[in-house]
């Protein structure tokens, strides 16, 4: 992850904890999604809500990836 840039390891820690948060995110969708709910509507507003916080942490990694001059996945 951060072969080319040197972290602080304030700035290491915080960009793990974003990716940690991404990828709590993405297994929550993921358990909701193929769990049997008795109320689809109620699943589908609990996908769509766990769809936009998913893509906002998924934007906060990269935006301090960028701020910390790390390119790439």
């Amino acid at each position: 992850m951060t072969e080319d840039v040197k972290l602080r390891p304030e700035e290491e820690e915080g960009l793990r904890a974003l990716l940690r948060r991404s990828d709590a995110l993405g297994y929550a969708h993921l358990a909701v999604s193929r769990q049997k709910w008795v109320h689809d509507d109620i699943k589908g507003e609990a996908l769509a809500t766990l769809e936009e916080m998913l893509a906002e942490a998924n934007g906060h990694f990269e935006s301090y990836k960028q701020e910390l001059g790390i390119s790439g996945p």
